[in-house]
Formats: C-alpha cells, structure tokens, sequence
C-alpha cells in the first residue's frame, strides 16, 4: 500500500467557484499534454493577472498545487497523484 499521508485531501467545498476552476484548468493542460504555466492557466481559465495570482497563491498555500520551474516559467500542477491521468482507466486498476 502506498502512504498516501503527505497527499493533501481535495475537498472541493473548500474552494471557491474560481479556485475550482483553476485547479481543473490546470490538470485539463496537464492531461492535454500543454505545460501549466501561469500564461497558460490564464488563458484557460479566462482570468486577469490579479485574480489569477490570488487563487494560484491559495492553492499553493493549501498544499493542492506544486510549483517547478521546468521552463523558463513556474509550472503549476495538482499535487495528488493517487488518480489516473486517463479518465477511462482507474487509478491503480490497469485495464486489460
């Protein structure tokens, strides 16, 4: 079994409508094969600098999103990864 303790638990009843909807901008760039950087988030999710600032800063303080510098900008992603990056397979149950 894996130790799953340092995976924050995603409660969406804590988040905001907004705070929700970047969190999935971010893993819907992620599984598309784009790098969630702040630009990209941005225009995903439709926001202005300071909104969007606001609610990445709350993710990352709440532990839902990492930040690396992989490229020449922050790259934002979700911090759990006990899902399946493919919708149609369940995590940890492989299809045959």
């Amino acid at each position: 079994m894996t130790d799953r303790s340092h995976q924050p638990h995603v409660d969406t009843q804590t988040l905001s409508n907004t705070g929700t909807y970047v969190y999935e901008a971010v893993a819907t760039l992620e599984y598309s094969g784009h790098q969630p950087t702040r630009e990209a988030i941005a225009a995903a999710a439709s926001l202005d600098d300071d909104q969007l600032g606001q609610i990445l800063s709350e993710l990352t303080s709440q532990g839902l999103l990492t930040v690396s510098q992989a490229s020449d900008q922050p790259v934002y992603k979700p911090a759990r990864r006990d899902w399946s990056m493919r919708p149609d397979q369940a995590a940890g149950h492989p299809l045959s």
